[in-house]
């Protein structure tokens, strides 16, 4: 037992005097300052990831017209099969002039919906960031036709995909939707 005691003071007084007459003091600050810096690196970093995704949903979050959600919602359903088509296009058209009455030009809401669904990183971020707004401000006949034309969009090209299909079980999910299950 005196063996290991003698050992360890040994240890313990070697660690001292290198601490105090070598360079310790600067071994185990330089080992801590490489330890603060790396978190406040991970810290920033994460800081960064964070504030990059709250600028690309801004824009959806920032919406208050229905209309223009619907159509960002139905574009970026057609895109989950790809590319928008002419046909796709011509009816992404045809339901913002006739079925959501949005006035001007049919390529400018089509456009500015396909540049906002882009700018989207997925399908569910559309569906989380949309549905409250859907939630609030659509009527049950409202809700009936969105769901109409999400399943109007799916249909072109021969059907609706796996991920189109996702697209609107989730959007069904978040609204507590029940009706209009065709």
């Amino acid at each position: 037992m005196p063996v290991i005691g003698v050992i360890l003071g040994a240890v313990i007084w070697g660690v001292i005097l290198w601490m105090i007459w070598g360079n310790g003091i600067q071994v185990v600050n330089h080992w801590l300052d490489t330890r603060k810096e790396r978190e406040s690196e991970n810290k920033n970093a994460k800081a960064i990831a964070d504030a990059r995704e709250r600028a690309q949903r801004a824009p959806l979050r920032a919406l208050e017209d229905p209309r223009e959600a619907a159509m960002i919602l139905l574009t970026k359903l057609a895109m989950l099969r790809g590319e928008i088509t002419a046909e796709q296009n011509l009816a992404l058209s045809k339901i913002a002039m006739d079925r959501l009455g949005l006035e001007g030009k049919p390529e400018h809401h089509t456009t500015l919906a396909a540049f906002a669904a882009r700018a989207a990183k997925d399908a569910d971020h559309v569906v989380a960031d949309l549905s409250p707004l859907f939630h609030t401000r659509l009527t049950r006949e409202e809700m009936d036709d969105l769901f109409a034309m999400m399943s109007e969009i799916a249909a072109l090209h021969g059907g609706a995909t796996e991920a189109q299909e996702a697209m609107i079980e989730r959007m069904r999910r978040r609204l507590s939707y029940t009706g209009n299950q065709g």
